[in-house]
């Protein structure tokens, strides 16, 4: 009765920091009571596979395989990142638990009379110790990846991910194979002596592999600062180029304005008061308009991107409405400023294709402990339904990537959610950046 009481509680610590460990590495898209019964749905049904195959089989194999899926389908509902990060994760903590496990039994066995079948199958002392020595590794391997992480978040191409999650998947079939033979085979010393080599250098290839890859990722960083100092600089040109136009034209007002007064007072006197309304409105409308393509924020950045790309909109007969009550100041300025340029160039090209109807909305609020930004314009068609990835058709890719990269990325930095959706006839993003910057369960 004892020793399944361990067994037990040997698998609810392991299904416990395994759920714990992908809900930390990757956040919740939500911290409310659904995402909390989603990570306790998801930790319970990994308890109850485990025990399944516990009593079906001693070693499951390609079996195995059920664990990962069953933390894919979380991350999928409950999780941030994209698809190709939640499968890595949920590949590396299989990994993990197959490398922990497979080692310490191989070790155990390699230093005692016992061979790894009766390892697996008796009570005693070295199964207590097979556990806690298993049950260690592990919780100690993902400490270390998330503090790796907390300090160099990932940033890989859909190529890179795949050739990440091939290293995991070929670690995990040589794991598998070497455990069968092991299983399989007489036991000798000599035997369980080269498993552990071999356990030893797939460690060493995965630590190596991520070694390499958190490189290449810091050189994807770099370049994706360079993108984002370039798209900075020409923000910067471009409203260095509305102030000047603004300027010009307070200029001439102020040298004309004396000439516009005497006309309006000369309708008023002659009695003609509907052609002074009319001159006075034209007036307002011709030369007044550029006042209010001026936004105002705490953030110079800001109204500065905003009141730029308030100008294309007027320039190319594009309605523009646009409502600032949230406090934009409480995220980083290079942040919001790559944010609002990215999503309102893309709401502003779509709008260029259509004839007529343009529109864009732009709201920016504070909702509870969130800065909510809000973009929509009108679409002649629906966008999500021919192209629901939003994957650019354009030819430089990499270029036009950036922009929905960098906007993921600034979500993500932000434990923020990000949803995309039509509504009449409007296309939507929708953004929400968490205040606080903490990212615990």
């Amino acid at each position: 009765m004892i020793w399944t009481i361990i067994e037990y509680v040997a698998t609810l610590v392991q299904c416990l920091v395994s759920t714990e460990f992908v809900t930390r590495y990757l956040g919740l898209k939500k911290k409310d009571v659904k995402h909390f019964i989603a990570f306790i749905t998801a930790f319970l049904v990994q308890v109850g596979a485990t025990l399944i195959m516990n009593k079906i089989t001693l070693f499951e194999g390609v079996a195995g395989l059920i664990y990962p899926s069953i933390v894919i389908i979380y991350g999928v509902f409950f999780l941030n990142g994209s698809i190709y990060e939640k499968i890595v994760i949920a590949c590396i903590d299989n990994v993990l638990k197959m490398i922990t496990g497979i080692t310490i039994l191989t070790l155990i066995s390699y230093l005692s009379p016992m061979d790894v079948n009766l390892l697996i199958i008796q009570r005693g002392v070295e199964r207590f110790i097979v556990l806690v020595m298993g049950l260690s590794s592990y919780f100690f391997l993902t400490r270390m990846i998330l503090r790796l992480q907390k300090n160099n978040k990932f940033s890989l191409s859909i190529a890179e991910w795949l050739a990440i999650l091939s290293v995991f998947i070929t670690s995990f079939a040589t794991g598998v194979l070497v455990f069968e033979i092991l299983l399989s085979s007489p036991n000798t010393k000599m035997n369980d002596f080269y498993a552990v080599l071999i356990i030893a250098g797939l460690i060493l290839i995965n630590m190596l592999c991520y070694y390499i890859f958190a490189k290449v990722s810091d050189k994807n960083k770099e370049k994706m600062r360079y993108s984002l100092m370039e798209l900075k600089l020409e923000e910067q040109e471009k409203n260095l180029l509305a102030m000047k136009q603004s300027y010009e034209e307070i200029r001439k007002i102020r040298h004309d304005m004396k000439n516009y007064v005497e006309c309006a007072v000369t309708l008023l006197q002659n009695g003609k008061n509907s052609e002074a309304s009319t001159y006075l409105g034209k007036l307002l409308e011709d030369k007044m308009s550029f006042v209010n393509q001026m936004v105002f924020t705490k953030n110079d950045a800001v109204n500065a991107i905003i009141s730029s790309k308030m100008n294309v909109c007027k320039k190319n007969n594009i309605n523009f409405k646009c409502e600032i009550t949230g406090r934009v100041e409480q995220v980083s300025e290079l942040d919001i400023s790559i944010l609002l340029a990215n999503l309102l160039d893309n709401a502003i090209e779509a709008s260029l294709k259509l004839k007529k109807d343009r529109e864009i909305i732009l709201n920016i609020y504070n909702e509870k402990n969130y800065l909510v930004v809000l973009i929509g314009n009108i679409i002649g068609e629906s966008v999500l339904s021919k192209n629901p990835d939003l994957i650019t058709t354009k030819k430089d890719k990499l270029h036009h990537g950036v922009g929905s990269i960098s906007a993921k990325d600034i979500v993500h930095k932000h434990n923020g959610m990000m949803s995309i959706y039509e509504k009449e006839h409007y296309f939507y993003v929708d953004i929400w950046l968490g205040l606080n910057q903490e990212n615990d369960l």
